[in-house]
């Protein structure tokens, strides 16, 4: 089973400089999301045929096919998560023919989640029984302490439904809670809502959600499947997320120091993770995103100006972290892998993009205004691009009111499935300077779940990037310097 844990990074080959300092949450939910792409040429429908490279359709689990790499080694580890090693000194246990009168011992058990957590103290556990549960329940002000968390635990399988109306779980100002192994079913609008409660200088902070199952949230507005606005030390870890309505699959509007990783993000109708409202350090590793029709990371989006956190933020989004992820059949609606908008200092590396639609990448600002930075400071480096260039518009879009001049590309592994061995590689608009130790038209060798086999060309292709290098999508270390794409190649 992967290790899950957390790295939250700063940058040195970007510098952190003023306006790269951590920032505080607070606030309330965000009431939109700004205007949606729109007029930008022809659909690419997809024809959901097998691509090029033998990528197995990845409507199977987030880990399908994947080693276990067992403890991921020191040098690379990512900080672990605050629930781990943590023993739990009482149990409250809510069963499907529990009642409002029990004492939440196993004999005599509670009915419903709520009750179960109004009573709960730092370092209880709430485990509840396998069953299906009314959805559309509220768990605010739920404190659990540093090293005495409070964990919502499934046993078993466990349903959550709201039937169709409202969102199936909201939690305002929740503080070390571990939410786990739940399936949230029958959203009217979000699968789960998390905030803090409008209060700019306490925001909600250390909450793990995990192993959660989300099959689809909405009901025809902008929902989400996981919307967080103004959260703080977060992990969003193993879970499926899909068909959320015309929102995203995690929406996070001021939330910061987060790890986003293990997941599974398919057939989203809009975007699969968007971080944005002045959100910061926030780590996407060592996910699957799968047939997201529009932009698979969203670095920065469009929020209105009372909902940033903090309120004076000079940027939609700083030092993202995409790292170590897959990509296959992203951007068919106007979209991309990567979406850099009104980002400062984000960093796309070491992910394998397969079959891209429209565009590889964006460069965008949304959100403009004196106080706002342009997108600026962007990476992308050390990717494995397996393309058919007949369903790609341009390679890069570039918007006004950015500075892709600061952007550097280079160390990528391109090979186009339908060019001959002439292909000369991307062309990109004339602001971004040329790219750079990339390696062009050469197979990469993956295998049916996107490895590169012996011999592949990504083989330490990359360059060594100034930081903590996080570990590849298996948790294993990147070598010296690392191999492009989501997995280093074992045994070079």
């Amino acid at each position: 089973m992967r290790r899950f844990t957390v790295l939250f990074l700063c940058f040195s080959i970007l510098g952190c400089d003023g306006e790269g300092e951590p920032v505080d949450g607070g606030g309330r939910a965000d009431a939109g999301d700004g205007p949606r792409d729109a007029g930008e040429g022809p659909r690419d429908a997809g024809d959901g045929s097998r691509d090029a490279s033998g990528l197995d359709d990845a409507s199977a689990p987030a880990d399908a096919g994947a080693r276990d790499a067992g403890p991921t080694p020191a040098e690379c580890a990512l900080a672990a998560p605050f629930d781990e090693g943590v023993t739990y000194a009482r149990t409250l246990h809510v069963s499907p023919t529990g009642s409002a009168s029990g004492d939440g011992s196993a004999a005599s058990p509670l009915d419903t989640i709520p009750r179960a957590a109004a009573r709960a103290t730092p370092g209880t556990r709430v485990l509840v029984a396998a069953g299906t549960y009314p959805g559309g329940f509220r768990l605010d002000g739920i404190a659990g302490a540093p090293g005495q968390p409070i964990a919502i635990v499934a046993d078993g399988e466990v349903v959550l439904d709201a039937g169709g109306s409202g969102t199936v779980v909201s939690m305002t100002d929740p503080e070390y809670l571990v939410f786990e192994g739940f399936t949230l079913r029958g959203a009217g609008v979000h699968g789960m809502n998390i905030d803090d409660g409008g209060s700019y200088a306490t925001p909600a902070h250390h909450l793990i959600l995990r192993n959660l199952t989300i099959p689809s949230a909405g009901s025809g507005g902008n929902n989400d499947c996981i919307k967080m606005s103004g959260v703080d030390d977060f992990w969003v870890l193993g879970s499926d997320v899909a068909a959320c309505d015309r929102g995203e699959g995690i929406d996070m509007v001021g939330c910061h120091r987060g790890l986003i990783s293990g997941n599974h993000f398919h057939d989203v109708v809009g975007t699969a993770v968007q971080a944005k409202g002045g959100s910061a350090d926030v780590v996407v590793h060592g996910n699957r995103f799968t047939d997201i029709p529009s932009r698979g990371v969203n670095a920065g989006g469009s929020t209105g100006l009372e909902f940033f956190r903090p309120i004076d933020a000079p940027h939609e989004a700083a030092r993202i972290t995409v790292v170590a992820n897959l990509f296959r059949r992203v951007g068919a609606e106007s979209g991309a892998s990567i979406a850099f908008t009104g980002c400062d200092a984000c960093v796309f590396a070491q992910n394998t993009i397969v079959e891209p639609r429209t565009w590889v990448a964006r460069i965008l600002q949304e959100t403009t205004g004196a106080r706002f930075v342009p997108s600026r400071n962007g990476h992308f480096v050390n990717n494995v691009i397996v393309l058919d260039t007949s369903a790609i518009r341009t390679f890069v879009n570039v918007g006004g009111n950015t500075a892709p001049e600061t952007f550097t590309f280079a160390n990528n592994l391109w090979f186009a499935t339908n060019q001959g061995a002439g292909w000369s590689g991307p062309s990109y608009p004339a602001e971004i300077p040329a790219e750079t130790g990339s390696v062009i038209q050469q197979d990469p060798l993956l295998d049916a779940n996107g490895r590169p086999m012996s011999g592949s060309p990504a083989a330490g292709i990359g360059r060594t990037l100034s930081i903590t290098q996080p570990p590849d999508h298996d948790g294993r270390c990147y070598g010296t310097p690392p191999s492009a794409g989501a997995f280093e190649l074992a045994g070079r």
